[in-house]
């Protein structure tokens, strides 16, 4: 799914993995056991996962950079004898496979040396092991979620239900009530009308301002934003990911402009027409974008509703 604000995974990105890591560590520690000739042992639970786990893209590279500490608690068992405690890690990084293994029990008898000693060095070498494809499933299990595709329009035609017969009147020439066919110098594809309702909580006054005045839309974009609320006037967001023309403006009612993503083809512009209706006690937001290409509709609703209608309440409330 393409996406308006890392076109090519160049600028950095972020996702914070640590709930994610406690989960995937209590899923493969608990219940590992070592066994010897009369001994066995094992992690009886996962007590803590305290530290800093975070996913990152930069120049198109996707980084691990992490660094936690790990508790955990052990039963060891000879014959009759058994033995519980407690294994720290102080230190489980993402530049070091060299870990330090605290190891304490409850007992102090002599017959619990050697279970101790056993958890020390068979227990601890099968949990160095699961820690050292840590980097790799956390990479595996989130980077889907940080990679952008850098050419959205080789998605599959089968994104969109009716893709089939959309195709086919493409083909043909044809263009129904959401579906239609454009042309641009190099190029002659499908397009689709993308609709959206969202409610805020504020006065369609402040929301179109919002949506208009730049140094409310630099708050939501979270970066510098070429904006100007005139008609005629060109405006470009996300770093230049984002660009079009205001071609209307009533303030507080509708907001009319052509609007393109940067990775569509060159030179076509969709037609996105907003309209604010002012309730009791909130603001309904319509929007409805004509000139949708076809292999982008799913991005273009998703990214809406992330980048513009879900930023905009969690900057604004």
């Amino acid at each position: 799914m393409a996406d308006w604000r890392n076109v090519g995974n160049w600028h950095w990105k972020e996702k914070n993995c640590l709930v994610w890591a406690k989960t995937y560590l209590e899923k493969q520690l608990t219940g590992l056991e070592a066994k010897g000739s009369d001994i066995s042992a094992k992690v009886t639970s996962v007590e803590s996962v305290t530290g800093d786990v975070d996913l990152n893209i930069r120049k198109g590279r996707l980084l691990a950079i992490y660094d936690v500490e790990l508790k955990l608690e052990w039963e060891a068992t000879k014959g009759d004898e058994k033995v519980t405690g407690k294994i720290t890690v102080p230190e489980v990084a993402h530049d070091t496979d060299a870990y330090v293994y605290e190891v304490t029990s409850t007992s102090t008898s002599t017959a619990a040396l050697p279970l101790k000693d056993f958890v020390r060095t068979q227990l601890t070498q099968a949990i160095g092991q699961k820690l050292g494809n840590f980097t790799e499933d956390l990479k595996k299990e989130n980077g889907s979620e940080m990679y952008i595709a850098g050419d959205s329009t080789k998605s599959s035609e089968a994104s969109t239900p009716a893709s089939g017969q959309i195709a086919k009147d493409f083909k043909e020439g044809k263009s129904g009530g959401t579906t239609g066919v454009a042309k641009t110098q190099n190029a002659t594809f499908g397009t689709v009308v993308v609709t959206q309702t969202s409610e805020f909580m504020c006065s369609a006054g402040d929301l179109y301002a919002t949506l208009t005045d730049p140094q409310r839309v630099a708050v939501w974009t979270r970066a510098q934003a070429d904006i100007k609320p005139e008609v005629n006037t060109k405006f470009r967001l996300f770093g230049g990911h984002i660009e079009g023309e205001f071609t209307a403006l009533v303030p507080g009612k509708r907001i009319e402009q052509t609007w393109r993503v940067a990775t569509w083809p060159a030179g076509h512009f969709s037609k996105a027409t907003i309209e604010l209706e002012q309730l009791s006690n909130s603001t309904r937001l319509s929007l409805k974008q004509t000139g949708v290409p076809l292999n982008e509709e799913d991005a273009t609703k998703a990214n809406w509703e992330r980048y513009y209608w879900n930023s905009i309440k969690g900057s604004f409330g």
